[in-house]
């Protein structure tokens, strides 16, 4: 059990300690950290099972690279993927030097462009966009001009449990 600030108070949080993801119970609510050899390779946050958010900005999920650097960090709201404020990435990926290597944005478990701008983009080391790809819904969509005019595939969302999720993320 630890106490994390919280606004003008505190309150308390469950934490759990991993060197297994099956050793997590399947309703667990609080904070899990697993480590491997004594180096943290993630904590992640569960309400009742699902990875949820703690609270704005604070992402349900984050993997660490074994220097303790961050390599991923995700957004959950109600056990799938969700930007957490518009315009901010579900998913953002980064090189070993900090540096952004992809940004995804989620509405409800299934990519979805923001504002025009692409649901999906990776940069290239040096800071120059490699790819942008655009979704609406889940759809991959082609953008031919500034609208969206041809449907590639669909990607099927299937719901999103806590185990799966860790699952996917390993």
């Amino acid at each position: 059990m630890d106490i994390l600030p919280n606004s003008m108070s505190f309150r308390f949080v469950t934490t759990l300690s991993v060197e297994d993801d099956d050793d997590i119970p399947a309703d667990f609510t609080g904070r899990v950290r697993k480590s491997t050899n004594g180096v943290l390779e993630y904590v992640a946050w569960f309400n009742r099972g699902e990875l949820e958010d703690p609270g704005p900005r604070t992402p349900a999920y984050s993997r660490y690279r074994p220097d303790g650097a961050v390599k991923q960090v995700r957004h959950y709201r109600l056990g799938r993927l969700h930007d957490p404020a518009p315009g901010f990435p579900a998913v953002r990926g980064f090189y070993a030097n900090g540096s952004r290597r992809y940004e995804e944005h989620f509405r409800y478990g299934r990519r979805h462009d923001v504002r025009g701008r692409p649901a999906i983009v990776k940069w290239r080391l040096d800071g120059s966009v490699r790819v942008e790809l655009h979704y609406y819904e889940g759809l991959r969509i082609e953008m031919i001009g500034p609208r969206p005019t041809v449907l590639v595939r669909a990607a099927s969302v299937p719901p999103i449990s806590a185990r799966s999720a860790r699952s996917a993320a390993v």
